[in-house]
């Protein structure tokens, strides 16, 4: 069905929605204060505040909104009447969600409430405007999107100096570019020797090499296999030499699940184009080449889930082809494996997909499916979604047992529950009885929640976790959920607060740890800090800050800057999500979106995004991968030269 704009052929409509595109993509919820004409009149007064303050907001704009807007008309007109441009299935509810949330987000990057959003009066307008504006900015970017996909449109590379690489290529597809991402990345990795560390990674050497109590607060295996190479280095007489070596070890980990989710994207006939900007971002934005030389957990965590992604976009393509597969079954196998062994969250993402990929075979047999799992050949995929499990439980035991590892208390994996509570003794304590605090004051420190809590971090308030029984959590959680009731945008606003980092593109949302002194500080009194000795060469002196400088301008520039932004992801698998629900895929097509979601839940659950990007990455490592899954899918002829400019690269 086309929409009015196409149907209408309303260029004044047109122009109009650009206008409030281009203000909603330049808006500010600021408003200052105006000086006092002493004007008695109370609506002539009202008039001249209101108009003074809406010149605030535009003050120094007026080129930009022009071309802005100048900009926008032409893409708005090129699509929707040159191009006859056509809205999908979901296409405007999309559109008003993802405006919803960029609106929202303005209210808390200004002023961490929504009520700004309302007061004062001009900046009622200017949420209207900016819902308005973005509205018809997403409409258009999302139906504009879903129509690239569809086309069938590609990209020619056969001459010139790119010919004797692809040569190669074809050759060696995994290889090729492997060795590609690893000479890209080793600047960065050298710029930035030993490694970037930060408090996570000193404070598993301190458990490591025995300075205090080694607890489950850090991943057992990960914390022991990090420990290991250092201490393998210092045996060899340099600890920066182990820990180089271990981010060495991590980034050819990470280096060939990329290269593999390539070489999938070959064979599954994704367009070349999506394959080219993939392995650029891969090799240039900093979200990946810069996180490369930090070896923190969650860079070989994201590794191994963008293994079980990839597993899950194998597995609904042809399950019995996926577990005769030796490779697949090893790769899922290890995948899931030290997925789960080096980030907690792991087992909450996999539990859920294998449960998913049971109740599938069984309704397949209830409902008389035919189906190649039946006897003996049932055995080999039950083993395989039950290895992982089996082999990272008995890995992290044989850990813990040895180190005699302490078990930490799950104040992490509560962090968003604590915070609403926070947030709502902030807000509402005065209607708290006496019975209930008491109930909050057994599990949290009450009495300095409200000056203590924080809406960008739950650390400050679940660091005073100190329930001494599971009687006083489960009474705490009978009394959090009756307080939901009470006053649900409580909860609400705490958990937006905390994540509109997501779906806010105008926010960057980066950090970059310099040097292997980040986060030092822990250990500086320990007699294991002189030991270890770990340093920058005088040789490298600040060459660490070059390559931090040079993120972050990358960052600002145009195009890969919104590469190197979390919510360009988040929106971009929410689009994704919903394409896949208009063209009535296959359920088994959204099964791949699912470890994403669950993702994506654990961040909401997670302490914080806000200078914690790291939190995002299975989404972002993932995406690339996805979207060529659901663009090969997409195409419309074989690529056998037969659509409009494809060569098969």
């Amino acid at each position: 069905m086309k929409t009015k704009f196409a149907a209408g052929k309303s260029r004044l409509l047109l122009f109009f929605g650009a206008l409030l595109s281009a203000r909603a993509l330049t808006v500010t919820m600021a408003v200052g204060e105006v000086e006092d004409e002493g004007i008695a009149h109370a609506a002539r007064k009202g008039l001249y505040t209101f108009l003074e303050q809406a010149g605030q907001g535009l003050t120094e704009k007026g080129l930009l909104l022009t071309v802005l807007t100048l900009c926008l008309y032409v893409c708005y007109r090129k699509f929707w009447i040159e191009g006859q441009g056509r809205t999908f299935r979901f296409g405007h509810a999309l559109a008003l969600v993802l405006a919803v949330l960029y609106t929202g987000g303005q209210g808390f990057l200004w002023a961490n409430s929504p009520d700004i959003l309302f007061s004062p009066r001009l900046n009622l307008v200017r949420s209207c405007v900016t819902l308005a504006g973005s509205y018809a900015f997403y409409l258009w970017a999302a139906n504009a999107l879903y129509a690239l996909f569809h086309s069938g449109r590609d990209i020619r590379m056969e001459k010139g100096l790119a010919g004797p690489l692809l040569r190669l290529y074809r050759k060696h597809p995994w290889l090729t570019v492997w060795i590609g991402i690893l000479l890209l990345w080793s600047g960065h990795l050298v710029l930035r020797y030993p490694a970037a560390m930060s408090y996570d990674n000193w404070a598993q050497l301190g458990y490591y090499f025995g300075t205090g109590t080694w607890t489950t607060a850090q991943p057992v295996f990960h914390t022991w296999l990090f420990g290991v190479f250092v201490h393998l280095g210092l045996i060899a007489g340099s600890a920066n030499a182990g820990l180089f070596a271990f981010v060495l070890f991590q980034t050819a980990v990470m280096a060939a699940v990329l290269a593999w989710s390539l070489t999938l994207m070959r064979r599954w006939q994704a367009p070349a184009w999506i394959r080219l900007l993939t392995f650029a971002v891969i090799c240039f934005a900093p979200y990946y080449a810069g996180y490369a030389a930090f070896p923190i957990k969650d860079f070989l965590y994201t590794a191994c889930f963008l293994l079980l992604a990839l597993g899950c976009m194998e597995l609904v393509q042809d399950p019995a082809r996926f577990f005769k597969s030796r490779l697949w079954i090893c790769l899922w196998v290890l995948g899931v494996g030290f997925m789960i062994l080096f980030r907690k969250n792991g087992v909450y993402v996999y539990v859920p997909v294998a449960l998913l990929i049971v109740l599938n075979w069984a309704l397949g047999r209830i409902l008389g499916k035919r189906t190649s799992f039946r006897g003996k050949a049932l055995f080999t995929p039950a083993l395989c979604l039950l290895l992982p499990l089996i082999l990272s439980w008995g890995a992290e035991t044989a850990i813990s047992v040895r180190y005699d590892v302490q078990k930490d208390t799950p104040k992490e994996m509560l962090s968003l529950p604590f915070q609403q509570t926070a947030r709502f003794v902030r807000d509402f304590g005065g209607e708290i009885p006496a019975q209930e605090q008491e109930v909050i004051r057994k599990v949290l420190d009450y009495d300095n929640l409200p000056r203590i809590y924080n809406p960008m971090t739950a650390d400050p308030v679940k660091t005073t976790y100190h329930a001494e029984s599971t009687a006083d959590l489960a009474a705490y959680f009978k009394l959090w959920l009756r307080q939901f009731f009470r006053h649900p945008l409580c909860y609400v606003e705490a958990t937006w607060n905390q994540n509109y980092y997501l779906f806010a593109p105008y926010v960057d949302n980066i950090v970059y740890n310099k040097n292997c002194y980040s986060g030092a500080e822990t250990l500086w009194d320990e007699p294991v800090y002189e030991t270890l000795n770990i340093h920058i060469p005088e040789s490298l002196e600040g060459l660490d800050a070059v390559a931090v400088s040079l993120y972050s301008l990358l960052t600002k520039l145009p195009v890969i800057g919104m590469l190197n932004n979390v919510a360009f992801y988040m929106i971009l698998m929410t689009m994704v999500f919903v394409f896949m629900l208009a063209d009535r895929r296959k359920k088994e097509q959204l099964f791949v979106m699912l470890p994403l979601i669950l993702s994506f839940l654990i961040i909401l659950m997670a302490p914080q995004i806000q200078d914690q990007p790291r939190y995002a990455f299975p989404v972002i490592y993932a995406m690339p991968s996805v979207t060529a899954f659901y663009l090969s899918g997409c195409r419309r002829k074989e690529r056998d030269g037969q659509s409009r400019a494809g060569c098969r690269i």
